[in-house]
Formats: structure tokens, sequence, C-alpha cells
């Protein structure tokens, strides 16, 4: 197995902020064979193996059902960033990803909008004053 590929999932999910590697000793989806501890294996890694992509995002059916956020899971919160780190992986490649996937997750956890919409995630508090009313300067 490729360095490259170790610290991902099939599903994208990047490996070193997954809870199941923080809490149960989890070494990585793709040394446990899709399995954590006790529980059963991951369908998803499943359906990647069994039509044998390295990602979900190499699927014709991509994406799919198993790739959902799950809101009311909260312990595995990484599974609400699996597309866009599937996408990024497609559009610059594993090598890269790998250059830069710790940065973004870390964004993807503490990061904030200082502004709205499409501006870039970043670690710097919001402007107070963004959100205050503004005042009519009609005359």
């Amino acid at each position: 197995m490729s360095l490259n590929y170790k610290d991902h999932a099939p599903c994208g999910i990047y490996c070193k902020m997954c809870p199941g590697v923080q809490v149960y000793g989890c070494k990585g989806c793709r040394v446990e064979k899709g399995q954590i501890k006790d529980f059963p294996v991951c369908k998803t890694y499943e359906c990647v193996k069994n039509k044998s992509h390295t990602f979900c995002v190499e699927c014709g059916d991509f994406p799919c059902e198993k790739l959902q956020p799950i809101v009311n899971f909260e312990i595995f919160v990484p599974h609400n960033s699996k597309i866009y780190n599937l996408l990024m992986i497609k559009k610059l490649g594993i090598e890269k990803w790998n250059e830069i996937c710790e940065e973004k997750t870390i964004l993807y956890y503490h990061g904030k909008k200082v502004k709205y919409g499409g501006d870039p995630l970043t670690l710097e508090e919001k402007d107070k004053n963004l959100y205050k009313k503004k005042e009519n300067k009609e005359k």
C-alpha cells in the first residue's frame, strides 16, 4: 500500500482526525480492512473494495447515499468532510492532497468564516462588527 493512501479512508476521511483512530486505536480503514474494533465492517469500504477502486470518487455512482453527511452521529464528525476530501483528491491528486490535508482538516474542525459565503476558512477571530445592523445614511 502506498504511503500516500494509508492515512485516507476510501470514503475520503482523513484517518488521523477520525475518532476511531483516537478512541479505539484504529490504524486506519485500509490497514484494518474496514473494521474498527468489534464494529461491523464498513459498507462503504466493502463497496470500494468490491469495485476495485481506491476511493469512492472513482466510481460511476459517485456521490451515493453511502456518503451522505451524518448529523446525529456526532462522534464521527469527519463523515461530513468526505465529499470535500474526495473532490480535492480527484482535483489535486493524492500526493498534493497529502501535503495540505492536515491544514485543511484543522480548518474544518476549528476554522471560522470571517465574513460570509465563499470566503476561505481561517483560524482568525470573526470581526465583531460584522453582524451589527448598518446605519441608515439617507438624508
